[in-house]
């Protein structure tokens, strides 16, 4: 997410290569902008965003950082957004705030402001009435660059963080008591074989089961396995690379065999990397939305990649072959023609996880936009090769999940799970010949299961019902 005050600001640039047009296959519900809300670098009022969706009453809820507050809107009724509360964010001139949800808690943190800074808890359960802030301390974070939550570990991870203690490159708090986070790890970064450290700060991250995918800006991408706090261990990198940059953020697959990132300079593509040896990451591919974008946050979900790519607003490629992307989408959020390219302007921030299929994004000086792609972008997960006659059984289940017909292998199949909002459960794998594993406490409903075989990768649907 997020930029530095000492990176260089470009010179505006035009390029006659652009879409061509504001929207392709994404149209507009609504968007919400006051232009009287206080400024940073002259123009710039909004940062990241946020989507939830609370299940008792089917409701969708966005949470944006402006530069002084938390904003909280309820878009259930996507054409028509309704502002229910603003909160004070804990800092003042924020150039970015980050947010991650957990449970009905959203967890908040801001970052090259001034003020007082501080990590922030809220609890979502009383929308659409009110929200309330049950934790607000700068002990554990003052300024924070970014958090993401790796939800079945109930780990919160604080890239660049900086406290009262002292600053760390990362650390990690315990979400075992969801309104009281604990310390749990700080990282440690390992040293160069001629001495001095491999990089000094995590600028974003991405996680699944404690497995640690770290963007460190000029020194590029590491992979971490932070399982234990007492014996990390450095896995893999990627720090010789295509268009290399500023390594920004990351994204794994359901399956988990590719990892896409984004490199926060204008004109660097978007990156695919092949983690099936992940100590030696293999290139797939790269692209971009044009010559001169700069894509700041990628996402992956199903087939495709959504991201947020400032002056080209929102971006969706189907990415279904990995070694071959496609642009089939767009919506411009900072429209101008021409496209003047240069600095950081446009789309900041996107989630696509909501399950009513509808997308929010922010853009630094337009607002908070609430988009519906056409329906055949929020397509299922597909088969990438031959049907496989595997079945899951007992199905329905209550913990366990047994698993007929998987094609013989030397090696082990990747398993995960997750919800159909699209939300990771867990992820596992499988021995050679081996059939059964066992679930995690789940609630009663359905889930999804992708299976990383040799042959590709398959998807199940599987019942949760208990006794």
């Amino acid at each position: 997410m997020k930029r530095l005050l000492l990176l260089l600001i470009l010179l505006p640039l035009f390029t006659p290569e652009s879409h061509g047009q504001q929207a392709y296959r994404i149209k507009k519900r609504s968007n919400y902008n006051n232009p009287e809300l206080p400024k940073v670098d002259g123009t710039d009022i909004w940062n990241d965003l946020t989507g939830w969706h609370d299940p008792r009453n089917n409701k969708e809820y966005i949470i944006a950082g402006s530069t002084d507050s938390i904003y909280f809107f309820d878009i259930t009724n996507p054409d028509s957004m309704v502002l229910l509360q603003v909160r004070g964010g804990g800092s003042v001139y924020a150039k970015n705030r980050d947010f991650e949800v957990y449970d009905h808690y959203v967890y908040c943190v801001s970052d090259q402001a001034f003020g007082a800074g501080a990590l922030q808890v809220f609890d979502l359960n009383f929308l659409p009435d009110s929200v309330h802030e049950v934790y607000h301390s700068d002990v554990l974070g003052k300024f924070t660059h970014t958090v993401f939550i790796d939800k079945p570990s109930k780990r919160l991870y604080m890239p660049m963080n900086s406290k009262a203690s002292g600053f760390s490159a990362l650390d990690v708090l315990s979400l075992d008591n969801p309104e009281q986070p604990a310390f749990l790890m700080k990282l440690d970064v390992p040293q160069k074989p001629g001495g001095g450290f491999l990089f000094s700060r995590v600028h974003e991250m991405y996680a699944r089961n404690d497995t640690a995918y770290l963007s460190c800006e000029d020194a590029g991408l590491f992979i971490f396995d932070l399982r234990n706090p007492n014996q990390q261990q450095l896995i893999g990198s990627i720090t010789s690379y295509p268009d290399r940059g500023y390594n920004h953020s990351s994204w794994l697959d359901s399956s988990g065999r590719y990892l896409m990132f984004t490199d926060e300079n204008m004109g660097l593509d978007i990156k695919i990397y092949d983690l099936k040896n992940m100590s030696d990451p293999v290139f797939v591919s790269q692209f971009n939305s044009s010559t001169l974008a700069m894509p700041h946050n990628a996402y992956w979900l199903n087939d495709f990649a959504w991201v947020s790519s400032y002056h080209d607003g929102v971006v969706v490629y189907n990415i279904r072959n990995p070694a071959n992307p496609e642009k089939v989408a767009w919506f411009d959020t900072h429209y101008e023609v021409p496209e003047l390219y240069g600095g950081y302007k446009g789309c900041w921030g996107i989630y696509p996880y909501l399950p009513s299929g509808n997308i929010i994004a922010s853009d630094l000086t337009t607002g908070i936009w609430v988009l519906t792609p056409e329906k055949d972008l929020l397509s299922a997960p597909k088969i990438q090769s031959e049907q496989l006659a595997i079945q899951l059984y007992p199905n329905p289940t209550s913990a366990q999940l047994s698993i007929q017909g998987l094609p013989v292998s030397s090696e082990k199949t990747k398993v995960s799970v997750w919800s159909t909002l699209g939300n990771f459960v867990m992820q596992t794998e499988i021995e050679p010949n081996q059939t059964q594993f066992q679930l995690p406490n789940l609630p009663e409903g359905i889930f999804i299961l992708h299976m990383q075989t040799e042959k590709g990768l398959v998807v199940k649907r599987f019942q949760i019902k208990h006794p």
